[in-house]
């Protein structure tokens, strides 16, 4: 089994207020389709919010949790942008041929202080062994210490690339850059020096950007791999277990 994480910063336009870029879903599930056809569906879809879950999230100051009516009724409506997101990331999938279901994280699972705690995956597993395309996304999710708080996409990653053989993550840079250069790989040796020059998110992102995507990918343990899914054909090779521009994290 594989991860495939699309990043938000793909899928919306990240400065806008909950704005999709259609022209990037459509490539890419005309991609997924191709990929599916061809017999390679042992992978689980997660993706990223982007501006349809940050920006609500800080309209609603709902990153240090939810206790207030106004709120709960922010989380609702971050819950609602996100799995509207999600619909359109499903519908391009099944006009390009995949059995894609939406799964919400906030339905199977449970947070405290922010971190998984709970996740019912017996769900994910199931649909993915029928012969479906199990898409997640970044969500708001009750929480037994904040109320309720954000799940990112990369927490979820993270969750169910342990149990993966590896994991692809599709951003919108080709991979993790220093010196302006793509470092091909990182590891124990060098983590503290590429850290060094990776920031936080530029953009409304709850989430910490592209070094947060990093943190949890070192939680998870297995190979990840960092590519630019603006250019669709990378995140095809590496789902097909060829060689693309890209960053590997080990």
């Amino acid at each position: 089994m594989q991860v495939l994480k699309l990043g938000g910063s793909v899928l919306t336009k990240k400065e806008g207020y909950m704005e999709l870029d259609q022209k990037n879903i459509d490539s890419l599930a005309k991609m997924l389709g191709g990929v599916w056809k061809s017999g390679v569906r042992e992978f689980i879809l997660i993706h990223g919010a982007g501006s349809f879950g940050h920006a609500v999230v800080l309209k609603y100051g709902l990153d240090n949790g939810v206790r207030t009516d106004e709120q709960k009724a922010g989380m609702a409506l971050t819950h609602a942008a996100c799995t509207k997101l999600s619909q359109a990331v499903v519908d391009a999938l099944l006009k390009n041929g995949v059995p894609a279901v939406a799964v919400p994280a906030a339905s199977i699972g449970k947070l405290s202080n922010g971190r998984i705690t709970k996740m019912d995956s017996s769900i994910v597993l199931s649909l993915l062994s029928s012969g479906f395309l199990p898409v997640l996304h970044g969500d708001m999710m009750l929480d037994d210490k904040k109320g309720g708080a954000v799940c990112s996409g990369d927490q979820l990653v993270s969750y169910f690339g342990k149990g993966a053989e590896r994991v692809i993550l599709g951003t919108n840079v080709d991979g993790i850059i220093a010196d302006g250069k793509v470092v091909p790989e990182i590891n124990g040796a060098n983590l503290q020096s590429v850290l060094s020059h990776v920031k936080g998110a530029e953009t409304a992102d709850v989430t910490g950007g592209m070094r947060g995507k990093l943190e949890e990918l070192l939680r998870m343990g297995k190979p990840a791999y960092i590519a630019n899914a603006l250019h669709p054909e990378r995140i095809e090779k590496l789902l097909r277990g060829e060689k693309a521009i890209c960053t590997v994290v080990k």
